[in-house]
């Protein structure tokens, strides 16, 4: 085993500490040549290849203890994600994705760098697992360029760990009955502490991942998942968020409705 495997493989271990125990099947492919096989599911050589390479430059970088379980988690979390929607049978996107560009790396290389370098300075670290999610699901979306899948990684990092639970709260429920709550926010001061929810909701429709709906008015009496928004949910695999953190998200918005009355 090289050294450049072994500081990998490290940090991986480190991982299980968020990723629990898929970080062994994630140090086969960092360590086989570029096809990998987890837990008996032959990952394609292009997959591998970039974990693997990525994987490696990544683990030179001088990491904090905090930041290499990050980074291990997010990359174990990922492999084991792709490992299970193949047996699933889903195909790898068969585009140019992995494929060098003139004086430039490949779109995987840059964005699986960019969602670990993302994920090592994450402090919320419940998103990991959303971060791996995304990092797994853009190998079958072959919908999503690099262009966008950059925008959405960047969105993503802004992101609160309760916007997400909100965004997959929403997507479960489809329409976010919002009457009123714009004037009531400007004039009851006993919405006065749910004001960084409201602030975090409005930040969502402001980046058009929620929207109206129905017609435009001031009032926003309902909100729903936009087109971008959606593909958020999808990629993020917003149904796994957990069955408690959607009650909070629930909870809240029947407190505020409550003062609202």
């Amino acid at each position: 085993m090289t050294t450049d495997n072994k500081k990998m493989n490290s940090i991986i271990e480190k991982g299980a500490e968020i990723g629990g125990s898929v970080a062994g099947a994630a140090i086969g492919l960092a360590i086989l040549g570029p096809v990998g096989a987890i837990g008996g599911a032959v990952i394609a050589p292009l997959v591998a290849s970039v974990f693997k390479k990525i994987g490696n430059e990544i683990s030179e970088k001088i990491l904090s203890p905090r930041e290499e379980v990050r980074i291990g988690a997010t990359y174990s979390l990922a492999l084991e994600k792709i490992k299970t929607e193949v047996e699933n049978g889903k195909r790898i996107r068969n585009d140019n994705f992995y494929t060098p560009h003139r004086g430039d790396r490949s779109s995987a290389d840059m964005i699986l760098e960019g969602a670990l370098l993302k994920a090592r300075d994450e402090y919320e670290e419940k998103k990991i697992k959303f971060y791996s999610y995304f990092l797994a699901n853009l190998n079958f979306e072959a919908s999503i360029s690099f262009e966008k899948g950059n925008t959405l990684l960047k969105i993503i990092e802004k992101m609160s760990y309760r916007q997400i639970a909100l965004l997959g709260y929403i997507e479960e429920i489809k329409v976010l009955d919002t009457n009123n709550w714009t004037v009531h926010f400007t004039q009851k001061e006993d919405l006065e502490p749910f004001h960084d929810f409201y602030s975090e909701l409005m930040d969502l429709y402001n980046q058009q991942i929620l929207k109206q709906v129905g017609q435009f008015s001031m009032m926003i009496p309902a909100m729903e998942l936009s087109g971008l928004g959606k593909t958020l949910c999808k990629l993020l695999d917003t149904t796994e968020i957990e069955s408690e953190d959607k009650d909070i998200i629930k909870n809240t918005i029947a407190e505020i409705n409550e003062k609202i009355k």
